[in-house]
């Protein structure tokens, strides 16, 4: 998978070279005495990139520009997260164990749709042990924690504020094993064995081409009826009830979490490249509303705490030295 073998670079310590990053040492930033590496950086961005490297078959200049945004955002959110941790490290050990194990499988059941041996494949790619990656997300909680006593508490939300935050919240955190979607694709393999002037360069031109004829009117079940390549294409390319367990990561990703039924592609995997729409998408469920209200208060009153928080991390940076190493 694409994803795994971006992270196989992380663990060799490697940085993209096209986007523009240089290498020191394995340090990205120091902040107040504490260190952000470079593999914290890219197993953060890994996930991301991965998916903008499936949207983005000719990579280019946007393409670099927003892996590019995307990497310092998740520098300057490690510095502020080191700065808080220097000044606090010392109530680390208070996070109890079952609520960093209740964060581990959040993240198991979110990111990786409930694939325990994905998420192995993650550590080991990144060459981390299980216990390490746990005290990284104790620290993620503690920096958390921090965060939300750092101001006193707001005006209690009203029933229309927690409703209008669950309605985005339930989405965000509903259970992604259980989303099931139905699309019309169309798959353009990158070779042919039987012919050689078949080649990956003149298959993405094709793919392409057939985009931008969907896009202007043509009829998406008879263009994959003569062009598609997977065992669908007699049936138009229609894929009816599919569970997103049954997706790679970077498909799944797609479907399940873009909006709208426009024709999107063509997007690329190791063999080939994908284009699809989608035609109906049943999002997996949530904890029910009234289960989850004191979450809501929570999630309210840290929105409104957050222009408070940005001033005080602003104060922080101010008095502590901060250094960066890429660029």
């Amino acid at each position: 998978m694409r994803f795994i073998a971006t992270l196989s670079l992380v663990a060799a310590g490697a940085m993209s070279v096209s986007s523009g990053a240089t290498k020191v040492n394995g340090i990205a930033a120091t902040a107040n005495g504490e260190l952000v590496t470079m593999n914290e950086v890219m197993i953060k961005l890994a996930p991301m990139q991965s998916v903008l490297m499936a949207e983005s078959p000719r990579r280019g200049p946007a393409y670099e520009q927003t892996l590019g945004k995307l990497r310092n955002q998740i520098l300057d959110e490690l510095i502020d997260r080191a700065i808080i941790f220097s000044e606090y490290k010392d109530r680390i050990k208070a996070i109890p164990d079952h609520v960093v194990d209740e964060e581990i499988e959040k993240t198991i059941r979110n990111v990786y749709t409930g694939n325990r041996k994905e998420f192995r494949d993650y550590l080991k790619a990144t060459n981390l042990t299980y216990e390490q990656y746990r005290e990284q997300q104790r620290k993620e909680i503690l920096v958390s924690v921090i965060k939300g006593q750092q101001f006193g508490d707001p005006a209690p939300p009203t029933k229309t504020e927690l409703r209008s935050e669950y309605s985005d919240w339930a989405i965000a955190n509903r259970d992604r094993t259980k989303d099931v979607g139905t699309y019309r694709k169309i798959y353009i393999s990158k070779g042919d064995p039987y012919d050689i002037s078949v080649t990956p360069e003149n298959q993405l031109a094709l793919a392409e081409d057939l985009v931008e004829k969907l896009k202007a009117g043509s009829d998406f079940s008879a263009t994959a009826k003569e062009y598609s390549k997977d065992s669908k294409s007699e049936e138009g390319g229609l894929w009816e009830n599919v569970p997103r367990t049954d997706l790679n990561r970077e498909f799944g990703f797609l479907v399940f979490e873009t909006k709208g039924s426009e024709v999107m592609g063509p997007f690329e995997d190791q063999r080939g490249f994908t284009i699809f729409e989608v035609i109906n998408r049943k999002l997996g469920p949530a904890e029910p509303f009234i289960e989850a209200m004191n979450k809501m208060k929570t999630q309210v009153n840290n929105k409104k705490k957050n222009e408070k928080f940005k001033a005080w991390m602003k104060k922080l940076r101010d008095r502590v030295p901060v250094k960066k190493f890429i660029k």
